[in-house]
């Protein structure tokens, strides 16, 4: 059978099916199953940070040079982020690609932020709020291998 019947076949079955849903008032759902994740199956260690918010930026990033904070997990690992904002404005934690939309935490809180490194490579540690310090949040770094 040559491609071209082969994908009129193919049109005809489709069109049939849209035209038979219809014709009984249903509903044609097509459901596609995302691919399974590259780490099921594999139970990767729990690493815990604990990242401090305050004036300084997060944990001292004032006073380095380069990215900083620092963190390095194995692909699969669960990775914890213990945040505390030690200031009284509110401050915010997102890592790149894994929580975009991250935290917001008002002065004085303490929240956590768990997921699973699935992905390999560096992912970016930043403040999801304009504020003073600011600019002292946005180099930290995640390194996934």
């Amino acid at each position: 059978m040559d491609l071209v019947v082969l994908l009129r076949t193919s049109e005809i079955i489709i069109v049939a099916l849209v035209a038979a849903a219809l014709a009984t008032g249903g509903v044609l759902a097509v459901v596609f199953t995302p691919p399974p994740s590259p780490c099921s199956g594999v139970t990767g260690a729990i690493r815990s940070f604990t990242i401090i918010a305050d004036s300084t930026g997060y944990n001292m990033s004032q006073y380095q040079t380069g990215p900083w904070p620092i963190v390095t997990v194995q692909r699969c690992d669960h990775v914890v982020f213990n945040v505390i904002n030690n200031a009284t404005e509110s401050h915010g934690f997102a890592v790149a690609y894994y929580s975009n939309a991250g935290l917001e935490l008002v002065g004085g809180a303490h929240l956590k932020l768990e997921f699973q490194a699935i992905k390999a490579g560096q992912f970016k540690l930043y403040c999801t709020i304009p504020c003073s310090v600011h600019n002292l949040m946005l180099n930290g770094l995640l390194t996934v291998t």
